[in-house]
């Protein structure tokens, strides 16, 4: 069969358009998906091991009901649902696995006192705030496409005195660092040049790449049909009938990386403070 023949491909480029904007701790997420080993044991745990209850600004409470032993083994503090994708999904991994270097700090605040951070994040940002089955606490920051987990010390938030929020900035080696790390929480209050958001950089092109030739094998499809949704049908083509093997390499290398991060190389990404 010429690549001409092939079935109509039925994965769309334009699904794939949101992890643009993915930091690598999402990335995480949208492989660790993938693998069925995980999904088996989250279907097995069902929705019912968690609390949720809404509060003040839209924040939502999110609480698990029991120990989360299957759901640590991944990584996580418990299951998300699986099918949510890497913005949308609430997915907080555990500080074993995932140390950040972002932190809220929780101290007293005078009833006259403003917290700035807290004004700020709920009037543009979606908030989910989670203690887990020791009462550490986190919260889910989502706004403008981002999304980061910021772990919490000192007070509870919950405390029914008075508290505002200190932004520490922890576990970074150089300035470059700091710098990226404010960013993150500037693309998120959408303080930063709103064309960086479209950009695609070569390292979330190479996980977006590896993403969808995992999703077209999973369905049938072949390294052409591969090809042709992430350059285009005439473009494959033309790689297809040329004696190079470039663009062919490049899809068997693709699906290799997808496995790989699929079944156990998304821990190593959580290295990465972004």
């Amino acid at each position: 069969m010429s690549p001409a023949d092939t079935p109509s491909v039925r994965i769309d480029l334009d699904d794939y358009a949101y992890t643009c904007r993915l930091s690598r701790s999402r990335w995480a997420w949208e492989f660790l998906r993938r693998n069925s080993e995980f999904r088996q044991a989250a279907l097995r745990a069902g929705d019912s091991q968690i609390s949720e209850k809404p509060a003040c600004h839209g924040i939502r409470l999110l609480r698990p009901l029991c120990d989360q032993i299957d759901a640590e083994k991944f990584g996580l503090v418990f299951f998300p649902d699986i099918d949510a994708n890497g913005y949308e999904a609430d997915v907080f991994w555990i500080p074993a696995l995932y140390a950040r270097a972002l932190t809220m700090q929780v101290v007293p605040r005078h009833p006259s006192e403003r917290d700035d951070i807290f004004d700020q994040t709920i009037n543009v940002c979606e908030v989910t705030h989670l203690t887990d089955r020791v009462g550490r606490e986190y919260l889910m920051i989502r706004g403008h496409g981002h999304s980061i987990q910021v772990a919490c010390s000192g007070l509870s938030l919950l405390s029914v005195e008075p508290v505002r929020m200190k932004l520490i900035i922890d576990n970074v080696s150089s300035m470059d660092e700091t710098l990226k790390v404010i960013g993150k929480a500037q693309r998120i209050l959408g303080k930063d040049d709103p064309s960086f958001n479209d950009t695609w950089t070569r390292s979330s092109l190479a996980f977006r790449n590896a993403l969808i030739a995992l999703d077209a094998y999973e369905t049938g499809l072949t390294y052409f049909e591969t090809a042709a949704i992430i350059y285009g049908e005439d473009r494959a083509t033309e790689a297809w009938q040329s004696p190079s093997r470039a663009m062919k390499d490049e899809m068997r290398r693709a699906l290799v990386r997808g496995r790989e991060l699929r079944d156990g190389g998304y821990r190593d990404l959580l290295t990465a403070q972004t």
